[in-house]
C-alpha cells in the first residue's frame, strides 16, 4: 500500500509511519496546538493534556501515511478537501482493511460546524484513491472521524444519521464512523 500511495503522490507530500505495532495507538493532530509546525502524531501511550483517537491493535503490524498540505494539488493548482491520513496493515491486500481518518481539534461548541465538512473531506479522499488505482472501485474501506477534545464523546449519533451508514456504503464503499476509539478485530474487520 505504501508503494501505491508514494507513487501517486510523492514521498515529500506524505509522512509515513511503518511497524506500528503498539497495543493501544494513541492519534493526536497537533497542527492547531502548533500553528502548523507539526501535524498528525502517533504515541505508545496517552500523552498528558491532550485527547487523543485510540485505536486498539491486537498485535498486527500496521502502517500510516498522514497527508501534508497540498499533497492532492490537481491539475489548476487548487487543493480538494482530504483527510488527515490512512491507516493499513503494513503487508496489507485486497482483502485486507484500510481506514481514513479525520480528526478535528476544535472547540466543543463548533463540533457541529464540522459534521458536513469531515464527511466531505472522507468522501473526496477516498474517491482520490479510487481515482488513482490505490484501491479498486470495489474496495469497502473504514473511515473514522474523531473528536477528541476532553468532554466530547457523544457526538456519533449528531455526526452520521443512520440513514447516512447505508448511504455511505450503498454510494461510496465506505464504512463511516464516528468515535474517539476504535478498537481493529483483525486484518479485515475493525469495530
Amino acid at each position: 500500500m505504501k508503494s501505491k500511495i508514494t507513487a501517486a503522490f510523492g514521498d515529500d507530500k506524505l509522512d509515513n509511519k511503518e511497524n506500528i505495532t503498539y497495543p493501544k495507538i494513541y492519534v493526536i493532530d497537533l497542527t492547531r496546538r502548533t500553528n502548523g509546525k507539526q501535524g498528525v502524531e502517533i504515541y505508545d501511550a496517552q500523552p498528558a493534556g491532550i485527547a487523543a483517537l485510540l485505536i486498539e491493535n491486537p498485535n498486527l503490524d500496521i502502517s500510516a501515511t498522514f497527508f501534508k498540505p497540498q499533497c492532492f494539488l490537481d491539475e489548476q493548482g487548487r487543493e480538494p478537501e482530504n483527510c488527515e491520513g490512512v491507516f493499513y496493515l503494513s503487508d496489507s491486500t485486497d482483502k485486507t482493511w484500510i481506514l481514513f481518518f479525520e480528526i478535528k481539534d476544535c472547540n466543543v461548541e463548533n463540533i457541529p460546524n464540522y459534521f458536513k465538512k469531515s464527511k466531505n473531506q472522507i468522501i473526496s479522499t477516498v474517491q482520490i484513491f479510487r481515482n488513482k488505482k490505490i484501491i479498486s472501485e470495489k474496495k469497502r474501506v473504514y473511515a473514522n472521524i474523531s473528536f477528541p477534545r476532553e468532554g466530547k464523546t457523544e457526538f456519533f449519533n449528531q455526526l452520521i444519521k443512520p440513514r447516512e451508514i447505508k448511504e455511505f456504503i450503498d454510494n461510496h464503499n465506505i464504512i463511516i464512523r464516528g468515535t474517539n476509539h476504535l478498537k481493529i478485530k483483525n486484518s479485515t474487520k475493525i469495530n
